[in-house]
Parts: structure tokens; C-alpha cells; sequence
């Protein structure tokens, strides 16, 4: 019929074929009567009440009026029907099937689900195979309602009556997916496994990539992970995505397999799996560290700052100089590591520079780096930042002495006298003091001055 609209959803796709077949009418000797697709050798037959001429013609130009489009026209037949005095409840059973019709092609789901519980009140006069079909309706719509736990009474009802041997994949499927939006996981699972043995059994019927994606939210919410890891694996070999490369490097972390989760992680990570999304890119970089391969960890940044796929924020920036310092690469380290200090104002990060600078003899670099570490450790109220202070105040005199800035080195320890809690400090700056005045002393005789 025209004014039916397209299906948008499995439920009501399901809940659909029972109002289309249940519309069905043959006439036989002047009266309509039911055609229902027998299910007679697996359930129970009942004798079904013939429908008078009268109002199976008011039914008939009720259809004819929905060929039309004219729904105004065809709910006033129906209506008249349904007032008749002598309307058995075959009749009334009929005419609320084609109300349920009405209601669903007008996408009125509340609607058609007070039509099909109308029809249950008339159950005794209509074929048992009908009746499955409306509850098992009702409990999908019920369903697309988020009315779950009336889906599951009617899904109750309905398991409760029909024959096991003719429960299908899809209603396995749909009773699953019922049972995991309740919380029931294991239930779920149970229905899940049940449709996926019987599809596998069966040369018509596809196992489907949705399923096993249920069976593994299922499993995680029950923090299964040996089974998390076995769908996955699944998953991997007949539907490969590079969503559960991830999630599979996830489990097998989860799982204390920690090795087994770094390879899986690098090997998504050389097929491009994880280029899409930064945080993955940080993490590959971070298990490089772990595995104790910090170029590798360098070389994951570099490219990925270079494609613009990881922001060059602080944090990433001190990752990669990290990396480099781990892997003894002091040189590539103080480029980003400056970069770093410089976008957070990160006074122990300018202290560590300063004495990369110092390992590498670059003293001009060190001094410019205390002297942004002093800064921000001044404005630190806090104890450590003191002892800190104190710590790059003596290193930026070591430094200008090794400058031959003999003057400022040695104001430089002054200040550092006046930081000195302890007699190790005092006796420390004492040493650097007699070894300042000692070099300056060798520079003046090889000099003449």
C-alpha cells in the first residue's frame, strides 16, 4: 500500500510482516474467512469463526480506500464495523488488524501497539499462528519504544507458546539484543552463541559482524577478557578493521600480556591504522619507550608532527626530547626540549637543559637556560623549588666560570651563599670559589695581564 512509509528499523521491519499478513482475507461461499500460513504440524489449530458478508464488504471498501491513499475514508469504514451490534470477535479481530496497519504506515507506533493488543483481546477466534505473530510484534515495538521490560514480557509470552524448533536466527538475534539493553549479559550471550551456532549450521543464513560485536560489548561489560580477546580475534580474520587491531592490543594489555599488546600495537601502527587519531599515535610512541626503544619512540613523534597529526603542544614536545635524551641523542633532545620550557614555562624542564648544554660544553646555552630556570623558580613559593634554585645558581657559576665571565660567576656563587642551608653547600661553594679565583689567576699569567 502507497501510504506505508519505508521501514526504518529491524523491529518495526519484523513488527511489519505480521500487520501485512495479518490483512490477508479470502472469500469463500459469501464470507471472508482468514488465510493464516499454516504452522499446523508444530502448533496447536484452532477453529476460526466465519466473518459476515456485511462486514467483510465494509472491511473490503476499507482496503479499497487505502489503495487510494483515502485513510480518512477507510478508518470511518472501519469504524462503522467495529459499532455493529452483531460483530463477532473474529470480525473485530480482522478490523483492529487493519487499524495496526493504518496506524504503522502513518508511523504512529503507539498506535499500532494499542491495535495489536486490541487483537489479543480477541485471541481465542484467531489462528495461534496469528497470535505468535503479534506478540512477538508487540514486543518489538514495545522495543523501538524503549519500553524494555514490556518487550520482555511479551517476548516471555511469546517463547512460552511457540515451538522451539521454529525460534530463527533473527529472533535469537533480536531476544539477545533485548536481554544486553536490560544489563542481562550473560542471557545475551546465551541467545548470541545459540544464533550464531544455528547460522553457522545453515547454508542460507550469513553470521553477521554485528553479532560478534554484541558478544564482545557483552563480554567486556562482564570483564571477561580471555573471550573479549577470542571475539576480537574473530572479528580480525573475517571482518579486518583497524578498530580491533586496537581493541586487541587493549586485551592483551588487560590481560598482563604486555608484549603480545606492544607487537599487535606496531603492527597496526606500520599499516596506517593509527594515523587517524592522535592519542594512538602517543601511546605507539610511549610503548616504544616501554619496549625500551626510545628512537623508535622519536621517530614515531617526528613523523606524526611532520604529517600534523600530533600537536607540537609542551607535553608532546618534552615526549620527544625525551626520547632522544634516552636514546643518548643530546643534541636532537634540546630543540624540542627547549621548545617545551618555552610554551609552559617549565623551570625544571630549563634546569635539565641547562645541563644537557653543560654535557654537550655548550656553556653559552647552559647559562641562557639557568637563567630561565632561576626565573621560574623564584616565583615558587614551595621548598623543593628552593633547594632547586640553589642547585641551578651553582651550576649557571660553573658555567660562566668555564666562560671565563669570571665577575659574573662569582656573583653567581654569592647568591648561591645566600641560598646555602647546610655545611656540604657552603663547603661546595667554597671549593667552586678557590677554583674560580685559581683559574682566574692562570688566565691573567697566560695572558700578561
Amino acid at each position: 500500500m502507497n501510504f506505508i512509509k519505508t521501514i526504518k528499523s529491524l523491529p518495526m521491519a519484523l513488527a511489519a510482516v505480521a500487520i501485512v499478513t495479518a490483512t490477508s482475507l479470502t472469500v469463500s461461499g459469501g464470507s471472508a474467512v482468514y488465510a493464516q500460513e499454516e504452522q499446523a504440524s508444530q502448533q496447536e489449530t484452532r477453529k476460526v469463526p466465519a466473518m459476515s458478508l456485511d462486514i467483510h464488504k465494509k472491511v473490503q471498501k476499507a482496503q479499497e480506500a487505502l489503495d487510494l491513499d483515502d485513510v480518512v475514508t477507510a478508518e470511518a469504514l472501519l469504524q462503522e464495523a467495529l459499532e455493529k451490534r452483531n460483530i463477532n470477535d473474529y470480525e473485530r479481530a480482522v478490523v483492529w488488524q487493519i487499524k495496526a496497519m493504518i496506524s504503522y504506515g502513518k508511523e504512529d507506533t503507539q498506535g499500532t501497539i494499542h491495535a495489536y493488543e486490541q487483537i489479543l483481546k480477541y485471541k481465542d477466534s484467531i489462528p495461534v499462528a496469528l497470535e505468535l505473530n503479534i506478540i512477538y510484534g508487540l514486543a518489538q515495538l514495545y522495543f523501538t519504544e524503549e519500553q524494555y521490560d514490556k518487550a520482555l514480557k511479551y517476548v516471555g509470552i511469546w517463547e512460552k507458546q511457540v515451538d522451539p524448533s521454529i525460534i530463527s536466527v533473527s529472533n535469537q538475534v533480536f531476544i539477545a539484543q533485548l536481554h544486553y539493553t536490560l544489563g542481562d549479559y550473560k542471557k545475551s550471550l546465551d541467545y548470541l552463541y545459540a544464533a550464531i551456532n544455528t547460522a553457522k549450521s545453515l547454508d542460507t543464513v550469513e553470521v553477521k559482524e554485528n553479532w560478534y560485536q554484541l558478544a564482545l560489548s557483552a563480554h567486556w561489560e562482564l570483564n571477561q577478557y580471555d573471550k573479549v580477546r577470542d571475539v576480537l580475534e574473530t572479528l580480525l580474520i573475517n571482518w579486518p578493521k583497524p578498530l580491533y587491531w586496537i581493541q586487541l592490543a587493549g586485551v592483551y594489555q588487560e590481560l598482563g600480556e604486555d608484549k603480545t599488546s606492544y607487537s599487535i600495537t606496531e603492527a597496526a601502527y606500520k599499516q596506517g591504522f593509527l594515523d587517524d587519531k592522535e592519542i594512538q599515535l602517543l601511546q605507539m610512541a610511549q610503548i616504544q619507550m616501554a619496549r625500551e626503544a626510545p628512537i623508535k619512540c622519536a621517530w614515531v613523534l617526528e613523523k606524526a608532527f611532520k604529517e600534523k597529526r600530533v600537536e607540537q603542544n609542551a607535553k608532546n614536545l618534552r615526549t620527544l626530547g625525551q626520547c632522544y635524551m634516552q636514546a643518548n641523542d643530546y643534541k636532537k633532545a634540546i630543540a624540542p626540549l627547549t621548545k617545551s620550557a618555552s610554551l609552559d614555562a617549565d623551570a625544571a624542564l630549563w634546569l635539565q637543559i641547562g645541563q644537557v648544554q653543560m654535557q654537550l660544553d655548550n656553556m653559552k646555552g647552559a647559562v641562557d637556560a639557568f637563567d630561565s630556570a632561576i626565573e621560574g623558580f623564584k616565583k615558587d613559593k614551595a621548598k623543593e623549588a628552593k633547594e632547586k634554585l640553589f642547585t641551578t645558581t651553582m651550576m649557571r657559576g660553573q658555567a660562566l666560570t668555564e666562560l671565563k665571565r669570571y665577575d659574573d660567576a662569582r656573583d653567581a656563587f654569592a647568591d648561591a651563599s645566600k641560598l646555602a642551608d647546610d655545611r656540604r653547600d657552603k663547603k661546595t661553594i667554597t671549593q667552586w670559589k678557590s677554583y674560580l679565583k685559581a683559574e682566574e689567576e692562570r688566565e691573567k699569567m697566560l695572558t700578561g695581564r
